[in-house]
């Protein structure tokens, strides 16, 4: 498996990270060119390659965690309200929002270094400036429901990269 993908992460071997964000819990990063993408009817412009992540992830630097997928879950150091009232999936309104917003805000400063993995889907993108980005699979779910994370060409429209408990696939 290991080596199934680094063959094919490779390919954002010195691209730039772009932007990342989230859709409700699922994290995503955008790599490459920005190239214009039509969908229902609308063109928008996004990075060609795009990595969604499932599992549980962090983005450090040296030994501190600047981002990381619990992050979602916390109000943002702006929430004072009572924890009580806290909707973590309102954009804007969790720490993942207000520190990925933070880490991105230089678009395209950070190219990609290396790509690690591991034999159960693990990954490690590591980038300039010393940030490392670590997917690491958190659940012995295996079956088609306990994906871990996919990687994918908005450019060219390739199969998916899908990596979970039950291997990997091209979808």
């Amino acid at each position: 498996m290991k080596e199934f993908i680094i063959a094919e992460l490779g390919k954002l071997m010195g691209l730039k990270l772009q932007d990342a964000g989230r859709a409700s819990n699922l994290f995503w990063l955008g790599f490459g060119d920005m190239i214009p993408i039509t969908r229902r009817g609308k063109t928008q412009v996004s990075a060609e390659y795009a990595l969604h992540i499932q599992c549980s992830w962090r983005i450090t630097l040296n030994n501190k965690i600047v981002v990381a997928s619990r992050d979602f879950y916390s109000p943002s150091s702006q929430w004072d309200g009572d924890i009580e009232d806290f909707d973590w999936d309102m954009q804007g309104k969790n720490r993942f929002d207000e520190r990925i917003k933070t880490f991105i805000k230089d678009k395209g400063q950070y190219l990609v270094k290396n790509i690690e993995s591991d034999d159960i889907g693990g990954l490690k993108v590591i980038l300039s400036e010393g940030y490392k980005l670590e997917a690491f699979p958190d659940s012995s779910e295996d079956d088609d429901q306990g994906e871990y994370w996919r990687f994918f060409n908005r450019k060219d429209n390739s199969p998916h990269f899908v990596v979970s408990g039950m291997g990997i696939e091209k979808v």
